[in-house]
C-alpha cells in the first residue's frame, strides 16, 4: 500500500506561520549573536553548525527512508537548494568565493520563497517538513555569514559565473531526469506551488524560470552593492 504523505496542509496555516516565524527567527537570532563573538567563539559556531547542517539532512533522508525508502528518481540530491546548502557549508568554511556567489545570488530569493511558498502536498511526514524549514534557513544564513562576518563581497562578474553555472547544470540533471523518470531541477514538470513566479507549460516554464532567475540575481546584485556603497553594510555590526 502507498503511504500518504501529510494532508490537509496550506499556505499560512497555523503550522505554516509557526515555521516561518521560526525560520526568521533562527536567521536573525544566529546571525545578531554570532557577529558579537570573538573569532574564537565564531569558528567554534562555525563547527556546530556544520555539524547541525549534516544532522538535518541526515534527519531528513531518515524521514524519507522511513516514509517510503529512497530512490533515484526522487532522492538524488540535484535541486537548486541542494546545491545552495552544500555550496553555502563549503563558504562558510572555506570562505570560497564562487560557492558565496552562488548561494547569494541564487540562493537568499529561492529560499525565501520556498519559506514562504512551498508546495503544501509534498511532505512525507513530519520531519520531512521540519528539515525543509531548516534547510533554506541555513541557505539563508550562509551567505548572510559570509557578509557580515567574513566580510565578502561580490565581484563584478559573480551573476555570470552563478548563472552559466546553473544553466550549465541543466544538461547533466536532465540526463538523469530522463534516466530515473525524475525532476530534479523541475525540468520535467514544474513544482506545485503558488507562485506567480512559475507559469508556462513545459519546456516554456523553464526558460521562464532561467529568465526570473537572472532578473533576480541581477537584483541581489544590485541591490548588495546599493548598501555597500552606503557604507553601512561592513561599517556597522547587525542590531
Amino acid at each position: 500500500m502507498q503511504p500518504q504523505k501529510l494532508q490537509g496542509l496550506k499556505l499560512f496555516d497555523a503550522y505554516h506561520q509557526i515555521a516561518i516565524l521560526c525560520s526568521l527567527l533562527f536567521i536573525v537570532l544566529l546571525l545578531v549573536i554570532s557577529t558579537r563573538l570573538t573569532r574564537k567563539e565564531q569558528n567554534l559556531v562555525i563547527k556546530y553548525l556544520i555539524v547541525f547542517t549534516i544532522g538535518q539532512e541526515i534527519a531528513d533522508y531518515l524521514g524519507r527512508i522511513d516514509f517510503n525508502g529512497l530512490t533515484l528518481k526522487r532522492d538524488l540530491p540535484l535541486h537548486l537548494c541542494h546545491y545552495g546548502l552544500y555550496m553555502g557549508l563549503y563558504s562558510l568554511y572555506k570562505k570560497n568565493q564562487f560557492c558565496f556567489e552562488f548561494t547569494f545570488l541564487i540562493g537568499i530569493i529561492s529560499a525565501l520563497l520556498a519559506i514562504f511558498t512551498p508546495d503544501m502536498s509534498d511532505y512525507n511526514n513530519w520531519t520531512n517538513y521540519i528539515t525543509f524549514f531548516i534547510h533554506h534557513s541555513l541557505i539563508i544564513i550562509f551567505p548572510l555569514w559570509n557578509i557580515f562576518i567574513d566580510k565578502l563581497t561580490l565581484r563584478k562578474f559573480s551573476i555570470v559565473y552563478s548563472f552559466l553555472f546553473s544553466v550549465f547544470m541543466i544538461l547533466p540533471v536532465g540526463i538523469i531526469c530522463w534516466i530515473t523518470g525524475g525532476n530534479y531541477m523541475y525540468l520535467r514538470s514544474a513544482p506545485n506551488v503558488d507562485n506567480p513566479l512559475l507559469f508556462g507549460d513545459w519546456p516554456y516554464y523553464i526558460i521562464n524560470c532561467i529568465v526570473i532567475g537572472f532578473i533576480l540575481m541581477s537584483f541581489s546584485f544590485l541591490i548588495f552593492h546599493i548598501i555597500k556603497r552606503s557604507h553601512v553594510l561592513f561599517k556597522i555590526k547587525i542590531i
